[in-house]
């Protein structure tokens, strides 16, 4: 028994089952996140692979996932890169000072982050208001 296959049946059967793109958007998103809120998040810091958080309350929570996960997921203009790793929460930085070509962030919490020296003109332009 022969079997015969239409042009454009055959054409459709192969693209979706074998060409057809797949969903773009099937990032997991972390189980962390479901039990904090964006607003409670401090910074991040990343530290190889894993992620600490720092909170509001000064505690810090480790997460398996590293930190371009959590850069891809935190609106740009609520969370920003400062440098290479670490993502600071924009309603927690409270002043800039630069001294001798390095600018430090001093936020809420009292802790200090330097911003990366490539990555400062950037943020000036896209986040005049805290400098």
């Amino acid at each position: 028994m022969k079997f015969h296959l239409s042009g454009l049946f055959f054409s459709v059967w192969v693209y979706t089952n074998f060409v057809r793109p797949k969903a773009q958007n099937t990032m997991k998103m972390p189980k962390i996140l479901k039990d904090l809120s964006q607003e409670s998040i401090c910074y991040l810091e990343s530290s190889v692979n894993y992620t600490l958080l720092y909170m509001r309350d000064g505690k810090s929570i480790v997460s398996g996932y590293n930190i371009k996960v959590f850069e891809q997921i935190f609106a740009k203009n609520e969370f920003i890169k400062i440098n290479r790793s670490k993502i600071v929460n924009v309603t927690f930085i409270q002043k800039t000072f630069t001294s001798n070509r390095t600018c430090t962030v001093h936020l809420a919490n009292g802790d200090r982050i330097t911003i990366a020296r490539r990555r400062l003109t950037t943020l000036k332009e896209s986040h005049p208001a805290i400098f």
